[in-house]
């Protein structure tokens, strides 16, 4: 009975033990929780507070710093220029602006620098040009081929501006008169004496002349109010040179249109 009874212990011992390890689980691990930021609205976002003293500031953006404009000595002014004054400049200024200096290029010749559209526009009127630079050509001899020695490259020469000269003359009547020097064909009889007279100052000018179908150049000096004007320069003329053939006429208007602002230009400077 006692066996009986120990077995049966025995068996309910282990029988509990059984059920007890099936009941019983190992714990189980809660899984981790995701915890994920909550992002605010623009609208619950706090902004920041200002005091009164800052909402008065004003709103400025961060710049670097800029420097300030130097301050402006003031300078003494000049007395205002009278009118009459302006007027003097203004006409010796325009005076100015007729002439202009050229430098001469390789090749170049006291007719064909007259020759130039910007110049002169005539050949012929070489002879006004050397007037102008009887400071630097007037020891040059006075050989036929004058007009067509090639000047030294380099050398600055005045020419004549012929627009502006032309703009500024004042169109004078009853002075036409001139003497007629001298009437040829060739360069060989007309440019020395042309050159003699430039040298000593007289307004000589040469100008073409057709008669009775044949080509004259002329020599002539001009312009005189007057006939007898004209006579007592020409009689002086006529000593200097031993010429008796010169004597005195009218030109016509066009003729001193063409050439008595260069004069007047020359004259100025």
């Amino acid at each position: 009975m006692k066996v009986s009874m120990a077995r049966f212990f025995i068996v309910l011992l282990f029988a509990l033990a059984g059920c007890s390890g099936e009941d019983q689980q190992p714990p189980r691990t809660p899984a981790p929780k995701v915890v994920q930021p909550i992002k605010p609205s623009t609208a619950d976002i706090e902004k920041p507070t200002t005091t009164v003293a800052e909402e008065k500031k004003p709103q400025t953006e961060d710049k670097a710093p800029m420097e300030k404009p130097a301050a402006v000595v003031d300078k003494p002014t000049a007395d205002p220029t009278p009118p009459a004054e302006e007027k003097k400049i203004a006409s010796e200024r325009k005076d100015k602006d007729e002439l202009r200096i050229y430098t001469v290029k390789k090749g170049d010749t006291l007719s064909s620098i007259a020759a130039r559209s910007d110049v002169l526009n005539d050949p012929l009127k070489w002879a006004i040009l050397l007037r102008l630079n009887r400071d630097k050509l007037g020891e040059w001899p006075a050989g036929e081929d004058l007009p067509d020695r090639e000047l030294p490259q380099g050398t600055k020469i005045k020419v004549m501006t012929a627009r502006e000269a032309k703009a500024s003359f004042k169109k004078e009547s009853g002075s036409l008169w001139v003497v007629n020097v001298l009437s040829a064909t060739t360069n060989a009889e007309i440019v020395p004496p042309a050159a003699t007279l430039v040298k000593q100052g007289y307004p000589v000018y040469i100008v073409r002349a057709r008669v009775k179908g044949k080509d004259y150049m002329r020599l002539r000096v001009g312009f005189f109010k007057n006939k007898n004007e004209a006579d007592e320069v020409g009689k002086k003329i006529k000593e200097q040179l031993n010429f008796k053939d010169s004597w005195s006429t009218k030109a016509d208007k066009e003729e001193h249109e063409e050439v008595a602002w260069l004069f007047k230009s020359i004259e100025k400077h």
